[in-house]
């Protein structure tokens, strides 16, 4: 995780951008050297590099939770 010091860095559960595919998601996890994200609202997880991970603006941050709560919403949870 180039460029960020252990207080930026997110962590597990965290908001973070993906910022070679310019997405936000949730890391989830680590396999084989790579980070594991999914979309805020579930859905596939993708591999990120640790380097192409960076932090979230409050506006991304804002989008992708309500993105998640629109999409519990339509599936009736």
């Amino acid at each position: 995780m180039d460029g960020h010091d252990e207080q930026s860095r997110p962590g597990i559960g965290d908001l973070a951008k993906d910022t070679v595919r310019n997405k936000v998601g949730v890391l989830m996890g680590e396999a084989g050297g790579r980070l594991l994200m999914r979309p805020p609202g579930g859905g596939r997880e993708w591999e990120v590099d640790p380097g192409d991970i960076g932090p979230v603006t409050a506006l991304e941050e804002m989008r992708a939770r309500n993105s998640a709560r629109n999409r519990m919403t339509r599936l009736g949870l």
